[in-house]
């Protein structure tokens, strides 16, 4: 599932995952010498962001969807118009063919 983590996440893991190293370094080579809390704490983390990215993603494809939408009622517009208002509906359909590549672009960044 996507994930997406904040600035202030990010660092967090980073400290915790040194955190775990040291401890690992630390100890025994066959005992687990992590503390529970950090393992606790960085699944919270992770949860966290996979939450967020799937809220995300939900929401890019709302959106999509309803820029689809726009799409094609700006294409029928177009279609049954002349003149300036059909070179408008035009442009509107290609503005809006623009901002659909642009959520898809957003969208694979989640992939």
């Amino acid at each position: 599932m996507p994930s997406s983590y904040t600035g202030a996440e990010k660092r967090r893991l980073a400290w915790l995952t040194l955190k775990a190293a040291k401890q690992s370094m630390a100890g025994d080579p066959n005992v687990d010498t992590i503390d529970p809390r950090v393992k606790a704490e960085a699944e919270r983390i992770e949860q966290r962001a996979e939450d967020r990215g799937a809220r995300e993603v939900n929401a890019l494809q709302r959106r999509l969807s309803e820029t689809r939408q726009a799409v094609a009622n700006a294409k029928v517009t177009m279609r049954t118009s002349s003149g300036k208002d059909r070179a408008a509906a035009r442009q509107q359909m290609h503005d809006l063919e623009q901002a659909a590549r642009r959520i898809e672009r957003e969208l694979r960044r989640y992939q």
